[in-house]
């Protein structure tokens, strides 16, 4: 009974700490989503950053920042 109370803290936790983030995926011709290629995440700052294929976040590549209606590249 209390691993699975355990379970659930966690299972939400983890939810909740994933849920200010946004994925854009790549998607084919016809409108596929291709979850073997990279993806943007969406941070809730605004940042975007470039995800690989198991969600790890590629902070070695280009990443932007979007500031009102414009996206500007950062560092």
């Amino acid at each position: 009974m209390k691993l699975s109370i355990k379970v659930t803290f966690f299972w939400l936790f983890s939810l909740c700490a994933q849920a200010d983030e946004e994925r854009i995926y790549q998607t084919d011709s016809i409108g596929n989503i291709q979850y073997t290629k990279s993806s943007h995440t969406i941070q809730e700052n605004g940042r975007i950053i470039v995800t690989d294929p198991i969600s790890n976040k590629q902070y070695d590549k280009q990443q932007y920042q979007i500031k009102g209606d414009k996206v500007y590249q950062t560092d």
